[in-house]
């Protein structure tokens, strides 16, 4: 089986040499990887250029700002055109197993109920247990950490991208583990507990600038919470459909890779727009009161 793994790099050098040797030595060979660097400023680019050069399976992409977690992700989606199954990676996630990847895809293999496969990387992650269709032992969960998520070709071609609206930092994965259940899939954890490990989110290795962007970007008008529960109405009032497009297209230019506003998401953001600014949330973040039924009469989205 075929898979690509795509990881998105933004300084934090220090956690990057760690993911990387870890990744290439953990894991055998037959899969191929790109990593998108989000315009580190930290010798972050210099690192991963030699590290492209002695690895041949590695392609390296290097952008000129931040354009967040999911336009980098979605850019090493690019590349796995002829995979069949794709995996976002933090570059904050250490691989001590050299099994984990093949324990993933066996999983999504064995059992076409699954939509998407990862790793319980937080001890507060929570799920049920769930026995897969061979018989092998798994965690039943309701969303899929973004951190180390493998997900099938079939899957990617009916629930399409990250969602780019969130921002730097954002709901996408929590999105899309969303959008999978919607659409019928269940996810899972494999059981091993120490096969990856999420050494960003170690208490000693939380970078204060780092959790205020995530923050920032969370409690944004337009990319955070209630523009996620949003989605999630719209999703479920048929008004846009579950497979998500591009909200900003990669362009080839003399400076680089630059990116514009996709014109199909043009629409869509006119209405988030007018809907964040109109519509009231309760403190529980409840907006089933939303009356949607104009917007599906007008079908301007689907």
């Amino acid at each position: 089986m075929r898979v690509h793994i795509g990881i998105v790099t933004w300084n934090r050098l220090n956690l990057t040499r760690q993911c990387l040797p870890s990744l290439l030595a953990h894991t055998p060979p037959g899969y191929t990887l790109t990593v998108v660097d989000n315009g580190s400023t930290d010798g972050t680019p210099r690192y991963l250029t030699e590290l492209a050069e002695a690895h041949p399976h590695l392609r390296l992409r290097l952008l000129n700002r931040n354009m967040g977690v999911a336009v980098a992700s979605n850019l090493a989606w690019d590349d796995a055109s002829s995979a069949d199954y794709f995996v976002k990676l933090d570059n904050d996630v250490e691989i001590r197993d050299p099994h984990w990847l093949e324990r993933l895809t066996h999983m999504l293999s064995a059992d076409e109920r699954l939509g998407m496969a990862g790793y319980r990387l937080c001890p507060w992650h929570e799920g049920t247990p769930l026995q897969l269709a061979d018989n092998t032992p798994a965690l039943s969960v309701m969303c899929c950490n973004g951190a180390c998520a493998c997900i099938p070709r079939a899957v990617h071609e009916k629930l399409g991208f990250w969602n780019e609206g969130y921002g730097r930092y954002g709901h996408e994965d929590l999105e899309y583990s969303w959008r999978a259940r919607q659409a019928g899939y269940l996810l899972a954890y494999a059981l091993e507990e120490d096969a990856v490990r999420h050494r960003g989110a170690e208490p000693e290795r939380r970078e204060p600038d780092l959790e205020r962007g995530k923050l920032s970007s969370r409690t944004a008008v337009l990319s955070g919470t209630r523009t996620y529960l949003m989605y999630l109405l719209l999703f479920e009032g048929g008004v846009i459909p579950l497979k998500v497009g591009r909200k900003y297209l990669p362009v080839d230019g003399p400076d680089g890779l630059r990116f514009s506003l996709n014109p199909e998401h043009k629409a869509l953001q006119r209405l988030l727009t007018r809907l964040v600014q109109t519509v009231e949330t309760s403190q529980d973040g409840d907006l089933s009161g939303l009356d949607l039924s104009a917007w599906q009469k007008k079908g301007i989205l689907s």
